[in-house]
């Protein structure tokens, strides 16, 4: 089910079955020379979108604006700060709260979500630490965030596709995944190849633990991070996709029972 094609008895109904939530969250932002500036947000949606089957899985609005302020040196970037990006997680879940949702999975596409996601969650659960502990087995809330290129057949699969061209932004399978989902937004580009990075530094920057946006562009004047987009095709986002959302469908299966 998808909450905006729904109506309120539709999910009425849903609510006396199930108390779970899928929620795309993306960023708008540049994704290279030919990579679509909505990638992130055309990911996560692409993948939660393609995860219910009869009903059993409701997938909500898409967060399509991130934390991105290291690319607002790129014409087309909006960002948002994180204590905005908190708030608006916080707006979210608490409107479904009062409608009695109680699990919250946020399907995430942008590495700088994270740490404000995890920190919005950390002061929605302490509403709950300071409840009695009889009203938060009632009312108590589950969160999680899992990034789509941390399941297991996804990453496997972009890693045998890319290898040390993947790279972390402008990355050719978020490329791909965005191509099968929108094959109109596809643009042929003519790009060096990038800096392959090593290892310790695309550590070092995971979760986008960038500086300021001067600094960015100057390092990465074409906004890609040791990337390869034009390796991206529909075929290969197609698989990708697939591999994705049978990995999301089973992580929140699993989010579900608790294991």
């Amino acid at each position: 089910m998808i909450l905006e094609d729904s109506t309120w008895p539709d999910i009425e109904a849903y609510l006396r079955r199930a108390r779970g939530i899928v929620i795309p969250i993306g960023s708008t932002e540049q994704h290279g020379p030919s990579g679509a500036i909505g990638t992130d947000a055309i990911c996560a949606e692409a993948i939660a979108r393609g995860m219910p089957r009869d009903g059993d899985i409701l997938v909500g609005p898409t967060i399509a604006l991130g934390v991105a302020q290291f690319n607002l040196g790129f014409p087309g970037t909006v960002s948002l700060r994180a204590a905005t990006l908190m708030a608006v997680v916080a707006d979210y879940v608490g409107s479904l709260v009062a409608q009695g949702f109680r699990d919250f999975y946020f399907l995430n596409g942008h590495g700088g979500n994270i740490a404000p996601c995890q920190a919005a969650f950390q002061d929605l659960h302490l509403a709950t630490s300071l409840m009695s502990a009889t009203a938060a087995q009632e009312k108590g809330l589950r969160l999680k965030l899992r990034s789509w290129w941390e399941y297991p057949q996804a990453n496997a699969l972009r890693q045998t596709l890319y290898g040390a061209r993947e790279g972390i932004h402008a990355t050719p399978s978020e490329v791909a995944i965005a191509l099968a989902a929108r094959p109109w937004t596809r643009r042929t580009t003519a790009m060096t190849q990038a800096e392959i990075l090593a290892p310790e530094a695309l550590r070092e920057m995971g979760g986008d633990r960038h500086r300021d946006a001067h600094h960015h562009r100057e390092r990465f004047p074409d906004g890609r991070i040791g990337s390869d987009p034009a390796l991206a095709t529909p075929d290969d986002g197609a698989r990708l996709l697939a591999a994705a959302i049978a990995d999301a469908r089973d992580d929140y299966r699993a989010f579900l029972t608790g294991d």
